[in-house]
């Protein structure tokens, strides 16, 4: 049985960041966002470039059915489940340089340490860089890691792009294929547990100062939509009294979603993040308005609540003010709870690197959501600089990128261990 080894083994933290540095410049456009958007020449030279990577640390490199691309190196003892590394180099359009990509080049960096140190381990040790994890073009998120874990669903199939071209096609360009996607899946027990290193994309902990971030769960997410229907009239002869305005409920309502949140605290978070209004002119008092709105939280519990209260609210706002409005629940994904075992093992991770630690949920959805369906899951924030993230901002620096890949290294040995 192999042990923790003494001394520690060490990241190289200059080739980790050069490394990031190498892939930031894949799809990187005017004012420094990036446009490695899934399934485009970039996001295909960015896949090529780390899987080099991976082969130069001796991994064997494969794609599977997903797209996913995949570097494997066998463990001392053959028959123990694999531990897997990883995320993915997509972006959203005109974003940053850290979502996803300081996961994988992160975890190559670990397997670059175990090779240079000739350290073993015993169980196989797998990297993946998953497949579409953003969503872009299909608006059909986490393609990848919902292919592995065997979540797909059936308008995952049929769906076209926003230039009306097939997954099939799509998934041909990246050395996946549709009709064999179903051979993607892992089943439960094929991997150990699943690390994911992300920067947090929120302001804790770069506000706060700690350096390391340990994921307690994934929140889950309502979306939903509202429909204002008033009466659209001449806006110089309509008296105020009389009016219908589907535009001023549409207001109300829009303030009662953020106070769900903010004020009643029933959920963690609430947002309106789309408004048509119709006929959207400005010598019209507004018709009708059609409303994109969404509850996320750790509990499902808050999220029913939040959707019962807005119903109610909505019913009390249209009463007043002479309109119609209609609630409809268009889809949830649940809250993944990450296990408390897993949790107390990065803990004990950061305390070997002497970073200290805080738990926090994520906010943001990520591989490691679907991946828990499979395996126990486990994910490590680290700050970003403001909060910014899906953005030409978002930074994290270097110092906190190093510290987030040692504690990885330093969970994966601790792992190979324990598990």
């Amino acid at each position: 049985m192999s042990a923790m080894p003494n001394p520690p083994l060490s990241i190289n933290p200059p080739r980790l960041n050069q490394n990031l540095a190498a892939l930031g410049r894949i799809g990187e456009v005017a004012g420094g966002g990036m446009m490695r958007v899934a399934f485009s020449a970039a996001d295909i030279a960015g896949r090529n470039f780390a899987a080099g990577l991976m082969q130069n640390a001796g991994l064997t490199v494969r794609t599977d059915a997903a797209g996913n691309v995949i570097g494997r190196k066998d463990g001392t003892e053959p028959a123990l489940p694999a531990i897997a590394l990883g995320s993915h180099t997509d972006t959203v359009p005109n974003g940053g340089k850290y979502d996803g990509a300081l996961g994988v080049i992160a975890a190559i960096s670990v397997a670059q340490t175990l090779a240079e140190s000739r350290h073993p381990l015993r169980h196989p040790l797998e990297i993946i860089i998953f497949t579409n994890e953003e969503g872009t073009g299909f608006h059909r998120w986490l393609l990848g890691s919902r292919a592995m874990a065997g979540l797909l669903e059936p308008a995952d199939y049929t769906t076209l792009d926003d230039a009306g071209v097939s997954l099939a096609e799509r998934l041909a360009a990246v050395g996946g294929d549709l009709s064999r996607i179903a051979t993607a899946r892992r089943q439960p027990g094929e991997l150990a547990a699943y690390f994911e290193l992300h920067i947090e994309q929120g302001p804790t902990l770069h506000r706060s100062g700690i350096p390391i971030g340990i994921v307690s769960g994934i929140t889950g997410r309502a979306v939903l939509t509202a429909s204002v229907i008033g009466k659209a009239n001449h806006a110089g002869t309509t008296p105020m009294s009389e009016r219908q305005d589907a535009l001023a409920a549409a207001a109300q309502l829009t303030l009662a979603v953020q106070n769900i949140a903010a004020r009643a605290e029933i959920c963690r978070v609430a947002t309106v993040g789309r408004l048509q209004v119709s006929p959207n002119a400005v010598n019209v008092v507004p018709g009708a308005v059609t409303m994109g709105l969404e509850f996320r939280d750790l509990y499902p519990n808050a999220l029913t609540a939040a959707e019962t209260t807005l119903r109610r609210q909505a019913m009390e706002i249209a009463a007043a003010a002479g309109v119609e409005i209609t609630v409809e629940l268009l889809e949830t994904t649940p809250p993944v709870p990450l296990p408390t075992a897993l949790q107390e093992l990065i803990a004990t991770a950061a305390d070997h690197c002497q970073l200290a630690p805080i738990t926090l949920p994520s906010g943001a959805g990520h591989d490691a959501q679907a991946i828990a369906a499979i395996a126990p899951a486990g994910m490590i924030f680290v700050p970003s600089v403001n909060g910014i993230s899906h953005a030409p901002q978002e930074y994290t620096s270097p110092p906190d990128c190093a510290n987030g890949a040692q504690t990885l290294l330093t969970l994966l040995l601790l792992a190979d261990e324990r598990l």
